[in-house]
């Protein structure tokens, strides 16, 4: 089983030298982040104040700080914290993109309550045990506001090149491989997904249709984008 120091590690040289997921390194948002902007602006929520877990390099924070928004971003990766404040001040949006490096396992620095919206963008996938990422969303269930909207967007087991890893190099717990670089990847089912966000109640789900390039080959990807909603009791 992999440590949680080693999985940081791993992920902190990915970041120097990308070579799983060269997305990431881009600037470029992730489509279900355009697509969760585009949800609130159509049905009038607020969203002027966000939070991202595991941001990276910061391509989704900047571009939302780009449409007007205030968002920090955080992650477990030193080097792409560094990179994020540096692609920040680059474009121009350091007012109203922070970034600070966290651990999502751990107790987050926020107060309760803070933030219109959150984003899960792949970010739990990577968290290598079940009660880091109890406790990562819990953390995110507290410092959004009553009635705040968390987005998940997740891997599942139907994306091609992640049931192919599932078979050829299984982690010890279900819906789980090592990678090829040898970090921890999980991906979601629907009991997965029910078990995790317990806490929130489901506004939207679908599945998103696409093709992504891993080690230089594409392959099809079924994912879960979900619209999560914090009760205004909590």
């Amino acid at each position: 089983m992999i440590t949680h120091d080693k999985q940081q590690k791993i992920w902190d040289e990915e970041h120097h030298h990308p070579q799983v997921l060269k997305q990431m390194d881009s600037g470029e948002p992730s489509s279900g982040v355009v697509k969760f902007l585009g949800f609130l602006k159509e049905n009038n929520l607020p969203h002027t104040t966000g939070l991202e877990m595991g941001c990276g390099k910061g391509r989704n924070v900047i571009w939302l700080a780009q449409q007007g928004l205030r968002v920090s971003g955080f992650d477990f990766s030193p080097y792409a914290i560094k990179e994020a404040k540096e692609r920040g001040q680059r474009l121009g949006v350091s007012n109203d993109a922070s970034f600070f490096v966290q651990d999502a396992t751990k107790p987050w620095p926020q107060e309760s309550n803070q933030f219109d919206f959150g984003i899960d963008c792949f970010a739990s996938t990577d968290i290598e045990s079940p009660e880091g990422r109890t406790f990562a969303i819990r953390e995110m269930c507290r410092v959004l506001k009553p009635n705040g909207y968390l987005l998940a967007y997740l891997l599942s087991p139907d994306d091609e090149f992640h049931k192919k890893m599932i078979q050829k190099s299984p982690a010890m717990e279900h819906n789980a491989f090592i990678h090829k670089t040898g970090k921890f990847e999980k991906v979601f089912d629907e009991e997965d997904i029910a078990r995790l966000y317990k806490d929130f109640e489901v506004i939207r789900k679908e599945r998103v249709n696409k093709t992504t390039e891993f080690f230089g080959k594409e392959y099809n990807c079924l994912h879960f984008w979900l619209i999560l909603k914090k009760p205004a009791s909590r």
